[in-house]
């Protein structure tokens, strides 16, 4: 076991998307960082890129372990983990029962949970460090086609406060961070194959301006950071009148549908 001379961050998800962006943005600003996923072609790749790339399925119980163990044997400690793996479920409400819920909540929250249960001793007795839970902008209002995955990040939303009042005082950070929709191939591989068309005109926000995001509001230890100005002000919006957003949507989609 060495000693890590800088601190290390662990990211899941990070074989593609906004994860594999910020493992590359974090590596840059002199953290080592472990780079977790489930695609042996894409962890090849990110080899390449970071301190440790590792094998994790954050659905199994054994390979959470057996990856905690791998890091706690390389580096003695993890200083920030981001839970950021997650996966779509994009579809109609009667296409949308339990066993689809359940699976997006078995990545999206309970793996979440799975790997902060398995680290939180180590985090408690070295008394600091970060937790950084990646949820989304749809954790905190509804939109249409988004039952199951709206639900998952609104109870990863809950956790994840929930968890900041736990860790008061023991030293130890829970930051929340919420990107809007990101250029990545995200909806499409979650089956979402019309999200472009359903949104004609959004301008997407790149992976890598989320990481930056992400890492900012990790080097703040901010309890909650909505990226992006457009979101910002949809939800102080919401805020102050959710109802007249609603209908704001709603005409806009009436005029996508139109044109």
């Amino acid at each position: 076991m060495s000693t890590p001379s800088s601190p290390v961050m662990l990211v899941t998800g990070a074989t593609s998307g906004i994860g594999w962006a910020l493992a590359r943005a974090a590596t840059a600003e002199g953290y080592q960082v472990v780079g977790c996923g489930r695609d042996q072609a894409r962890l090849m790749a990110l080899e390449r890129e970071v301190a440790l790339a590792l094998t994790l399925d954050v659905t199994d119980d054994q390979s959470v372990r057996l990856g905690v163990d791998t890091v706690r044997d390389r580096f003695g400690r993890v200083d920030v983990v981001v839970h950021n793996a997650g996966i779509g479920f994009f579809a109609d409400p009667a296409e949308t029962g339990p066993a689809e819920v359940a699976r997006v909540m078995e990545t999206n929250l309970l793996g979440a949970v799975r790997l902060n249960h398995a680290l939180l001793p180590e985090l408690l007795q070295h008394g600091t460090g970060t937790i950084c839970v990646v949820a989304s902008v749809a954790g905190r209002r509804g939109y249409p086609k988004h039952t199951a995955y709206c639900a998952s990040k609104h109870a990863l939303i809950g956790w994840a406060r929930a968890l900041q009042k736990d860790l008061r005082g023991t030293g130890l950070s829970v930051v929340t961070v919420c990107p809007p929709a990101v250029d990545t191939p995200f909806f499409e591989n979650a089956g979402y194959t019309t999200f472009a068309e359903d949104h004609a005109g959004m301008r997407l926000m790149s992976a890598e301006v989320a990481a930056a995001g992400i890492l900012a509001a990790i080097e703040r230890r901010s309890p909650m950071s909505l990226l992006g100005r457009r979101a910002q002000a949809l939800f102080a919006l919401d805020r102050a009148a959710p109802q007249a957003l609603d209908r704001i949507q709603q005409l806009r989609d009436r005029l996508l549908r139109r044109g």
